[in-house]
């Protein structure tokens, strides 16, 4: 579902991007949760490139929580 999800906001990625950016984030932790950390690790620094670029603002993957991601949609995105 995730996969799809990501293959609908992927139409139009410009007007998308902070959709895009959720949803690979959450695509990347549960990927983590199971044991994929290549995979994992691609997706979060991914979605938190495209935080960066949302906000204007360069955080680290480390410091971003759930929260920080859900901010940036919003709120019938989420």
């Amino acid at each position: 579902m995730i996969n799809d999800a990501l293959g609908i906001w992927s139409i139009d990625p410009n007007a998308h991007k902070n959709e895009i950016a959720l949803t690979t984030f959450l695509k990347g932790n549960l990927l983590a949760a199971m044991g994929k950390m290549q995979k994992a690790s691609i997706a979060l620094r991914f979605a938190c490139r495209l935080r960066n670029e949302i906000t204007k603002e360069h955080r680290l993957l480390k410091s971003l929580t759930m929260k920080d991601i859900d901010e940036i949609v919003a709120f019938w995105a989420r």
